[in-house]
């Protein structure tokens, strides 16, 4: 087989699927997609003509694969116009059943999106930790408030516990300075006497003066001062040890209420350690947050559920009436639905297969121009022919 069959043949199979090719493509070329030039390459420099050569291939297959690509969604765009004509062409009975299917589907929808939107309130570690306690936050919550309230009354019990030791603390000191003075006052009072009776006794027997009533004013005096001391003692010591007592039982109590307090602190931060919390409201809060979190995620599924359902109706329902690709559909159940919105869906199609369109014929277009400049080179240079035919079959699909 000569260089030039080889062509001839290579030719006709890149002109396969005539039909698509006449629909897109009428043979003219655009401006904007000019011929290939070689001007700048010396074909008879073998580096530059084997570069040369290979681009062209590569076009060459690089278009073919972009013309499979476009032609088969085209082919998709075009199924999905016709399902458009087989649906506005069935009786009203069939487009009304399948209206209300839509129409559900459409409602399903936006009750879902609805719902999404209030999913992600609380964080999937919360929810988790909420699911695995369920059955007892309730009892904890309202648990965790009594334990809160009878910790504010034991620091309240504290804190007045607390101020009745201090002013004990205070009054058996300030009882013990008076027992203390009671005695230095006694020791005072008993050498202020001796000193005034020797005085007296000097006086009354050294200077031979009259000093009975001087003795006598010392003794009454002094016996009033010292039945006044003994009586401030013993009051201070009876008040000592009354005191000392209720001092006693406030540190006894003080003691208990402080072991209560200590318990429920435990209490409490056992609870809020389990539940990741600092207080009874913020748990109960984030409670009720969980509650939201849960219905809005049952509804979700549940929504899901009949969603899927009616899915299923309305892919039987588009078999059933022949439509190519009823998958297609699920997502434009608006269209269903809407008249106008299906007017918009088949303007889209139409510029989706428009581009399409495009697409083919510059790709066509371009093959052909790689294809025509390896055909001049071998025409044009038949001394390179076979070198030409070794390069393009190192090109050819396996």
């Amino acid at each position: 087989m000569n260089i030039f069959s080889w062509f001839k043949n290579k030719i006709a199979a890149l002109r396969q699927d005539d039909d698509y090719e006449d629909e897109f493509f009428d043979g003219t070329i655009r401006e904007d997609n000019p011929p290939i030039r070689r001007e700048s390459v010396n074909i008879r420099v073998k580096k530059e003509r084997d570069r040369y050569i290979e681009n062209c291939c590569e076009q060459m297959i690089e278009a073919d694969k972009e013309i499979e690509r476009s032609k088969m969604e085209y082919r998709l765009v075009t199924d999905y116009l016709t399902d458009i004509e087989v649906i506005e062409a069935l009786p009203d009975d069939s487009k009304q059943r399948i209206s209300r299917i839509a129409d559900k589907i459409n409602h399903l929808n936006r009750q879902s999106s609805a719902n999404v939107k209030s999913i992600g309130r609380i964080s999937d570690e919360r929810y988790r930790i909420f699911s695995r306690y369920e059955a007892d936050v309730p009892d904890d919550i309202r648990n965790m408030q009594k334990n809160e309230d009878f910790k504010e009354l034991i620091r309240q019990d504290l804190q007045k516990l607390e101020g009745e030791k201090a002013v004990s603390e205070f009054r058996i000191r300030e009882l013990k300075g008076t027992m203390h003075n009671m005695k230095n006052m006694v020791m005072i009072t008993f050498l202020f006497g001796v000193l005034l009776i020797g005085l007296l006794s000097f006086m009354q027997f050294g200077l031979q003066m009259h000093a009975e009533i001087g003795f006598l004013a010392t003794a009454f005096i002094a016996a009033g001062a010292f039945i006044y001391e003994y009586l401030t003692y013993m009051r201070s010591v009876r008040e000592l040890e009354r005191t000392e007592r209720y001092l006693n039982a406030v540190i006894t109590e003080l003691n208990k209420v402080k072991i209560r307090f200590v318990n429920t602190s435990n209490l409490l931060e056992y609870e809020y350690r389990k539940y990741s919390v600092n207080t009874s409201d913020q748990l109960s809060y984030q409670w009720d947050t969980y509650i939201e979190e849960k219905q809005a995620r049952i509804a979700v599924e549940r929504a899901n559920d009949d969603l899927s359902e009616e899915r299923k109706v309305l892919l039987r329902e588009l078999r059933s009436l022949q439509v190519k690709d009823p998958t297609i559909w699920l997502n434009r159940c608006e269209a269903l639905v809407n008249p106008g919105e299906m007017v918009e869906v088949r303007h889209e199609l139409f510029e989706r297969r428009s581009s399409l369109r495009k697409r083919i014929e510059y790709n066509t277009q371009t093959r052909d121009i790689s294809r025509d400049e390896i055909n001049s080179i071998v025409h044009d240079f038949p001394e390179y022919g076979q070198e030409v035919l070794n390069i393009v079959s190192g090109f050819e699909p396996v």
